[in-house]
C-alpha cells in the first residue's frame, strides 16, 4: 500500500510542472455567429407604368338629326397614361392622365365679306387709281367644338389569378377640364389681286377680327369619377394586357351640340361608356 502510494506522488510531483504548459496550449473556441444574407432590395418593387385606348360605345355628343350642310364629326376615342402600385396582391392604386372623345360640327353658307377694292387702269404711259368700300361673296359657317381632359385617382381589387387571368374592380375620382366653343356667323374673307389687260382689280379684306362672327366658349374644371371592371392576362414576367369596361361621368361639365335644323343647342353633363385595351409594365 505504502509502495502505490509513493508512485502515485512521484507521479504526481512529475506532472505538475507540465500542467500550465498544457493549460497554456488549450484555448477555448470562439464562436462569431454568421452574418445575415444579403437580401438586395428592389429599386421600384410594387411601382407600374401603364396606357390605355378607349372607344365609348356611346356618343353623347351625337345629333340625331343631321340637317342639311350641317357637318358632324365625333371621334369614340379616348387615350390615358398614368402609373399606380402595388400594395399587395389584391390591392392597387394609379393616377392616370386622360384625353375623353371630343366633337366638332359645322353648317357652311354663302355670306358677303366687306373690304376695299382698288383699280388701277393703265393708259398711255400713265396709271388711274380708283379706290372705295366694295363687298365679295364668302362663305360663312356656324360651328361647335368640344373636347375634355381628366386626371383621376383610381383605387382596384384584384380578385385572384386564375390560368394567368386576373379579374378586377374598381372606380375613381378625379378632375376634369372641359371645353367648348361656338361660333356663329364666322366668314372666311379672302383677300385677291386680278389683273385683265391693263387693268388690275385688288380686293383687301376688312380687320379679320370683325370676321369671327358671334362667338360663345366657357373653359371649366369640374369633378369627375370612375366605375370599371376587367381582366389582366400576364404575357410575361414584367408585361400585362389589360382589358376592362369603364363609366366616365363628368356631372357638371358643359358641351354644345345642334339641334335638328342647325342651331346650337347647350348641355350639361358628359357620360361615356368606354371599352379600354392597354398594357401595364411593372417596374421590378
Amino acid at each position: 500500500m505504502i509502495p502505490i502510494s509513493r508512485m502515485a506522488l512521484a507521479l504526481a510531483a512529475l506532472l505538475l510542472p507540465l500542467a500550465p504548459a498544457i493549460a497554456a496550449d488549450y484555448d477555448p473556441p470562439i464562436y462569431v455567429d454568421q452574418a445575415p444574407d444579403y437580401v438586395p432590395v428592389e429599386v421600384g418593387s410594387g411601382w407600374y407604368l401603364r396606357g390605355d385606348v378607349g372607344y365609348a360605345f356611346n356618343k353623347p355628343y351625337e345629333i340625331s338629326e343631321t340637317p342639311a350642310g350641317l357637318t358632324h364629326d365625333t371621334s369614340p376615342l379616348s387615350a390615358s397614361i398614368g402609373m399606380g402600385y402595388h400594395f399587395n396582391d389584391y390591392f392597387r392604386g394609379e393616377l392616370n392622365f386622360g384625353l375623353l372623345p371630343t366633337s366638332k360640327f359645322s353648317s357652311k353658307f354663302d355670306s358677303t365679306c366687306d373690304g376695299t377694292q382698288t383699280v388701277s387702269v393703265t393708259s398711255g404711259g400713265s396709271t388711274s387709281v380708283f379706290a372705295g368700300p366694295s363687298t365679295r361673296g364668302c362663305e360663312s359657317s356656324n360651328s361647335g367644338d368640344n373636347k375634355a381632359y381628366h386626371v383621376m385617382a383610381s383605387a382596384f381589387v384584384d380578385l385572384g389569378t386564375y390560368v394567368g387571368i386576373t379579374p378586377y374592380v374598381g372606380g375613381g375620382v378625379g378632375i376634369a377640364y372641359s371645353t367648348y366653343k361656338y361660333a356663329e356667323g364666322a366668314r372666311n374673307c379672302r383677300n385677291s389681286s386680278t389683273t385683265v389687260g391693263s387693268t388690275t382689280t385688288i380686293f383687301e379684306c376688312d380687320d379679320p377680327s370683325g370676321y369671327d362672327g358671334t362667338t360663345k366658349s366657357e373653359k371649366q374644371f369640374s369633378l369627375a369619377y370612375t366605375l370599371g371592371a376587367g381582366f389582366a392576362y400576364q404575357v410575361s414576367k414584367n408585361v400585362a394586357v389589360d382589358v376592362g369596361y369603364q363609366y366616365t361621368a363628368l356631372p357638371s361639365a358643359k358641351y354644345v351640340t345642334a339641334d335638328d335644323v342647325g342651331n346650337p343647342v347647350f348641355k350639361k353633363g358628359l357620360d361615356y361608356h368606354q371599352v379600354k385595351v392597354g398594357l401595364r409594365y411593372d417596374l421590378w
